[in-house]
């Protein structure tokens, strides 16, 4: 099978030859502390590759933010602290110098959309059909530029977009868009209807050329134990326009419409599947999700992750016994691809990491998930000397280094 072809399967609860092995991009803090335990800068330029992981592509440029944005403007400045107009037109409380790489100690003030006045203002901002959508700076279309690449490659071609929480949330803010549930509905219809036609918009015509094999719409919608929303508003307000998501990217031969939300994802696949999604990301072990319980539930749900990162932190025994429990779940239930249930935090050994990965390879071939030991990892032969392991009480303490108590 080629990779793309192994990767539909998947989507789609076929048999493999084997699982493919992927893994987020490490956090940037993740790789800073990786740097003092033997990583190389040339290998973290090239992570994906030295790690030798099956990749993805994507059809270029799909901005989705308002255009024009809106102007960064500083309105005060206090110590490390800021108040700041960000691009989006939120009102934010930022730390100018961030304590953790990859990471943004921030407060958000002021959101603006209130109204339904002003939701009238910012649609100005979102033409689907502005060229700058999807034209680089050197003025190329990029998706025709890849429309022959994209439809003869022999890896997965995904394409990511924000979802309709995502964006209400981004327009009103977490706390006033769960007010506006309940005390302005009707603008919560306008908006999300809106999102729904300018992603069908935007995707029209590229989707109409290139084959897209799986559409992630970013949601982030639950908690560690329940959804943001409860599951009769999500029936109201977006299992409707995820129909009509659904219905328009698989007429375009799309074999997958993924949620990625962190928090707890029973409610949400109550709710939506299988008409609005059929599949669902990253399945955060934290957040009491059960990925086996999902697949023997939903005969033709696909996940992504649910290796739980925290399993990771410590010796590698208890690292192994994580990775073999979720690929015995895979092998047993196929439409799964086990994979850390976020993106790696610092606190997971770089050593532990790559012999992670080399499980991971190995269980993904078939081997024998009781017995199997990888060979002394190649990897890990190719990295220097240990400065310095992550220790949080050091990044706790430089994280509130230059903290201000004054707003």
């Amino acid at each position: 099978m080629t990779p793309r072809d192994r990767y539909r399967a998947v989507l789609q609860r076929q048999e493999v030859d084997r699982i493919p092995v992927m893994f987020w991009d490490p956090r940037t803090s993740t790789f800073a502390a990786w740097r003092k335990q033997g990583l190389f800068q040339q290998q973290q330029d090239n992570w994906t590759q030295w790690v030798d992981l099956d990749t993805l592509t994507g059809i270029g440029k799909l901005d989705c933010g308002p255009l024009p944005e809106f102007n960064e403007t500083t309105l005060e400045v206090k110590g490390n602290l800021r108040i700041w107009i960000d691009n989006m037109g939120v009102k934010r409380l930022d730390a100018i110098n961030q304590p953790t790489a990859g990471f943004q100690t921030r407060r958000y003030l002021e959101f603006p959309v209130m109204s339904s006045e002003d939701f009238e203002e910012m649609k100005k901002r979102y033409n689907p059909h502005a060229p700058e959508r999807v034209t680089n700076e050197q003025g190329e279309v990029d998706w025709r530029g890849l429309m022959e690449s994209c439809n003869n490659t022999e890896v997965p071609v995904v394409v990511t977009l924000p979802g309709l929480y995502w964006r209400a949330r981004d327009w009103c803010g977490f706390e006033g868009l769960s007010i506006m549930f309940h005390d302005q509905p009707n603008l919560v219809h306008e908006m999300m209807e809106f999102w729904t036609w300018f992603l069908i918009e935007l995707c029209k015509e590229p989707f109409a050329h290139i084959k897209v094999d799986q559409v992630i719409l970013n949601e982030d919608m639950a908690y560690k134990t329940a959804a943001m929303i409860s599951p009769a508003h999500m029936r109201e307000f977006m299992l409707p326009r995820y129909k009509k998501l659904h219905t328009f990217f698989r007429e375009h031969g799309v074999d997958c419409l993924t949620m990625d939300s962190d928090g707890h994802n029973s409610q949400i696949l109550e709710v939506m599947y299988p008409e609005g999604l059929t599949g669902i990301s990253p399945v955060e072990v934290a957040a009491n999700n059960d990925p086996a319980g999902y697949l023997a539930k939903y005969p033709k749900l696909y996940l992504y992750g649910a290796i739980d990162k925290r399993e990771l932190r410590f010796d590698k025994d208890q690292a192994r016994a994580e990775v073999a429990k979720r690929f015995r779940t895979a092998w047993e239930y196929g439409g799964y691809i086990p994979s850390v249930d976020h993106a790696t935090p610092p606190d997971v050994p770089l050593r532990n990491f790559l012999y992670v990965v080399e499980l991971a390879k190995g269980f993904a071939h078939g081997k024998n998930i009781n017995t199997y030991e990888p060979p002394p990892c190649e990897l890990e032969q190719q990295l220097g000397p240990i400065e310095e392991m992550f220790d949080h009480r050091k990044a706790v303490a430089r994280a509130y280094a230059e903290e201000e108590a004054d707003y």
